[in-house]
């Protein structure tokens, strides 16, 4: 029998302090994006998707 990986994916809320949509010029603000992702660095990875230059990071799992 072959066994097959079963992706997990969860809801995560990326949250920052200063960040900006990708390709936008100008201020920084505070923001955040819900995502769905495997685990915390994915999560953290698809928010670059639409976001950039993000500080201050939290990654917050909603599936609890």
């Amino acid at each position: 029998t072959q066994h097959e990986k079963v992706s997990t994916m969860k809801t995560y809320r990326v949250s920052w302090q200063k960040g900006r949509r990708a390709g936008a010029i100008g201020i920084f603000y505070p923001d955040s994006v819900v995502v769905q992702a495997e685990n915390k660095t994915d999560a953290h990875l698809k928010a670059y998707e639409t976001h950039e230059h993000l500080m201050f990071v939290d990654i917050t799992e909603m599936d609890r």
